[in-house]
């Protein structure tokens, strides 16, 4: 058989694909030096070369946390030809053939136990909600205050939304610079959250996110919107906390 369609494939793979910054390239040799060290390991199972809107998301995903020192994330390259790397440490994992990837799966720090499944829509926020769902690491992203954070979880699990508000608002008077201005995105969203409903917070995701994606916005603008999403990702509660 000719090896003339495996070489087009490889040089196709090699020409799409894009570095992921912030992933540690992960081997059968590897893996079990490095998997124990860190409480979470994001996995994503693919092609030597990756490609394509799934593989971008992922990367999105990886440059976003490169500051979270007890997050790794990482790729298993699978070849089914040639010397077939990392094909038996696929199966191992479930992944049988090359139809069955891109597959990610968060570890979490220990090998002898099954790592936990990614089964949604490949996306920087649903892999962003999977880590959450599934840690307790806080992933500082853009925008955020830590300690925001943790109020505004409080806040949309409590019964007395007012009285939160008004605890936060006190919180808020004490800080300085860029997180005060922060603070007043928490606020905001607070506040409409009591005036509209919890549904605002799916409401104003949806809205921010078509403002962004139809582009009609200076990249500044962009940012900046990013940024209050960010935000308002603090104020979505895990399936089973609601």
């Amino acid at each position: 058989m000719s090896i003339l369609p495996y070489l087009l494939l490889i040089l196709l793979e090699i020409h799409s694909s894009k570095a992921c910054k912030g992933c540690l390239s992960i081997d059968e040799y590897n893996i079990d030096k490095i998997i124990p060290k860190f409480k979470a390991s994001l996995i994503k199972f693919d092609i030597a070369y990756p490609y394509g809107d799934k593989h971008d998301e992922f990367v999105k995903f990886a440059d976003e946390v490169t500051k979270v020192k007890e997050l790794i994330v990482g790729e298993v390259g699978v070849k089914d030809y040639g010397d077939k790397s990392n094909f038996e440490l696929a199966k191992t994992y479930g992944i049988n053939t090359k139809e069955d990837l891109p597959k990610v799966k968060l570890f979490l720090g220990d090998l002898n136990e099954e790592p936990i499944p990614f089964i949604n829509e490949f996306t920087v926020e649903n892999f962003r909600d999977f880590v959450r769902d599934n840690t307790n690491l806080y992933l500082g992203l853009s925008g955020c205050v830590e300690t925001f954070d943790k109020l505004a979880k409080e806040f949309m699990l409590s019964q007395d939304k007012n009285n939160k508000y008004n605890q936060v608002l006190e919180v808020a008077e004490s800080v300085v610079g860029k997180e005060k201005v922060s603070a007043k995105i928490y606020l905001q969203f607070m506040k409409k959250v009591i005036d509209n409903g919890v549904g605002f917070v799916q409401q104003e995701q949806l809205r921010l996110n078509k403002i962004i994606k139809e582009g009609k916005i200076n990249s500044k603008k962009k940012e900046e919107l990013g940024e209050r999403l960010n935000v308002l990702h603090s104020f979505k509660l895990a399936k089973d906390e609601l």
